[in-house]
């Protein structure tokens, strides 16, 4: 009888939230000239994803209750009008079948949905979010992550205001792409619909920018958008080994192998295979995506090991097209990422600095 009240009770909560919902905020459509529906529509629909597996492995529809008992757990779900879009988006499609993508033996560059990534199905949000707020010492566990690009990186909502963020988990940079989930899915059908999307000559999404769309000499900007935690550099300190190099040599990287086997096995590999260990780093964030992208974008990465790492590391001038890769656990990536930045930041390597891999 204790149950039936306990579920009684729970059942009255969640129809008492729903029903608040259905009530809550004007639409926004004033603001927007398309609404999140019409902006998936327009994404699966142009040519540039019809021919794509992307239009057909995206899930049904979930509704309001299946979307609530799922993140629920997860998630102090408010009614505001940041919820409400979330809700609007996982109405219209549950994002990608992930088993079957996988069944089908489908790369990366078939599923992404938007340039560099693929929208998540719920299910695959809130396994990844526990992931992340265990794993990665960087993430703000006020970001719920939408998309993912297998890779490690993540378009995340900030569920505390609503905005938009890009984050690169092995650089630890972030930054405000949109203020909200249906300005971000609205501006990039608008790219589509006005040609500033294409597909490059490996299959792969690239935006069409201007120089002055780039953050080619805008260093500062990118520093500014590090948000390593204040302990990090206690975290991953311990597992760094710093030595003293010869003045004006390029500071060596070292890597304590015990979090992230794989990803030190895969640079062995790559080493072996004559990729260079002298590095030059680039802050750059578009070439550095460019660079997973054309490393990463045809990589078939699942189940446990279903991220992708590459060396000669994104961030670097020999990173890219030719990168040895991996399919490791987002764990060791994880890892990986915290101690690159630990690096990066206590010997001052900065953009075209020069660094050596020292091991493993």
């Amino acid at each position: 009888m204790t149950q039936l009240f306990k579920f009684l009770a729970h059942f009255l909560v969640v129809c008492f939230f729903l029903v608040e919902r259905s009530s809550a905020s004007p639409s926004n459509r004033d603001k927007h000239e398309f609404d999140i529906k019409e902006s998936i529509e327009i994404i699966i629909n142009h040519p540039l994803n019809k021919e794509r597996p992307a239009s057909y492995l995206l899930g049904p529809p979930l509704s309001e209750e299946e979307i609530f008992f799922t993140l629920q757990p997860v998630l102090e779900i408010r009614d505001d009008s940041h919820f409400e879009q979330l809700f609007q988006l996982y109405k219209v499609t549950d994002g990608l079948k992930t088993l079957e993508a996988e069944a089908d033996g489908h790369p990366l560059k078939d599923i992404w949905l938007i340039p560099g990534y693929y929208l998540m199905s719920l299910r695959e949000v809130v396994e990844t979010l526990l992931i992340m707020t265990r794993t990665s010492d960087v993430w703000n566990p006020s970001w719920l992550p939408l998309f993912a690009s297998r890779a490690g990186d993540f378009v995340v909502y900030d569920t505390e205001d609503g905005h938009i963020h890009e984050f690169l988990t092995k650089e630890s940079l972030r930054w405000e792409v949109a203020p909200n989930i249906q300005a971000f899915l609205e501006g990039i059908a608008k790219k589509l619909r006005d040609g500033r999307i294409r597909l490059n000559e490996n299959g792969l999404f690239d935006e069409i920018t201007t120089d002055a769309q780039t953050h080619e000499g805008l260093e500062d900007n990118i520093l500014d958008a590090l948000f390593l935690s204040a302990n990090i550099e206690n975290i991953f300190e311990s597992e760094i080994l710093m030595e003293e190099e010869n003045v004006g040599a390029p500071p060596n990287l070292f890597f304590k192998c015990k979090k992230m086997p794989n990803v030190c096995q895969n640079i062995r590999n790559a080493i072996k295979m004559n990729k260079p260990r002298s590095l030059q780093r680039i802050t750059n964030t578009n070439q550095i995506k460019k660079n997973r992208q054309a490393a990463c974008g045809k990589s078939k990465c699942k189940g446990k090991k279903n991220s992708c790492d590459e060396y000669p590391f994104a961030s670097t001038s020999q990173g890219g097209a030719g990168a040895t890769i991996m399919c490791v656990a987002l764990s060791e990536n994880n890892s990986q990422g915290g101690q690159l930045n630990v690096f990066y930041r206590k010997k001052s390597v900065g953009n075209n600095d020069w660094f050596y891999m020292k091991s493993p």
